[in-house]
């Protein structure tokens, strides 16, 4: 049987990186491994990297981890506010079957959403119970204006099923977190986006943006992307059969 493996942030704090695993949410016909980063990757068929953004740590995985895999690939990691220039990138680049990126025009990536898009909690999101909600990074929102009255949460707190129905509840997400923005965004809930870096640039749909010391004035120019969460589903699953048709 085909032997795939597996590695990204398995024990972060960071909902988003612990849960971003493609191998947690798409079938593959395969026997699965699934490794933090700083592991070495086992003889395998092929060894998959990501999500996140993790460029500097996958470089690092493959050029001195990954020589067992037969084919490595990335899904979903960030380059939009990536440094590309650092030792092993051009190794890196040359071992590579595909390098699947979580942003859009990347020269020399495929495009693949965070494939934490097909968590059942987001296709089955209850109705709003609040006008708005606060979902903030962990470690990067000193900045962030947090008016008394607005109920928030962090992306370090709790499960991955308690902040999708953190960020559902809100009619409207405002938050400084890559994964908040992008759940508030499949959920089809108005989202404004107060980046701090410019890795929140990189959606293939963008969200409203704000100041995140000022944002209580642009609220009324948050919006909707309905449609969104199909996009994505179907973006991983192209890119799963691309990636399995290396075998």
């Amino acid at each position: 049987m085909v032997h795939l493996v597996f590695q990204h942030r398995k024990g972060s704090r960071n909902i988003g990186d612990r849960e971003c695993c493609p191998a947690y949410w798409l079938p593959f016909d395969a026997q699965k491994t699934v490794q933090s980063l700083t592991d070495t990757v086992p003889p395998c068929d092929l060894a998959i990297f990501g999500g996140g953004q993790i460029y500097a740590s996958a470089v690092e995985a493959v050029t001195q981890r990954a020589a067992a895999a037969r084919h490595c690939v990335t899904w979903a990691i960030g380059l939009q506010a990536a440094k590309r220039k650092v030792d092993g990138a051009d190794q890196f680049q040359a071992r590579m079957s595909l390098i699947g990126c979580r942003d859009v025009g990347i020269k020399g990536t495929e495009y693949v959403p965070c494939a934490t898009c097909l968590a059942p909690g987001l296709q089955t999101a209850t109705a709003p119970t609040r006008d708005a909600v606060l979902y903030l990074h962990a470690t990067k929102s000193d900045a962030v204006e947090r008016p008394d009255g607005i109920p928030c949460r962090t992306n370090h707190d709790g499960t991955l099923n308690e902040a999708l129905a953190f960020i559902a509840s809100g009619e409207t997400v405002i938050t400084n977190s890559f994964h908040g923005t992008y759940w508030a965004m499949l959920m089809g809930r108005k989202v404004l986006c107060l980046p701090f870096s410019a890795k929140f640039r990189g959606f293939a749909r963008m969200p409203a943006l704000a100041d995140p010391g000022n944002w209580r004035a642009d609220l009324p120019r948050a919006y909707a992307l309905p449609g969104y969460l199909d996009d994505c589903i179907a973006a991983n699953y192209a890119f799963r059969d691309k990636v399995m048709n290396l075998i």
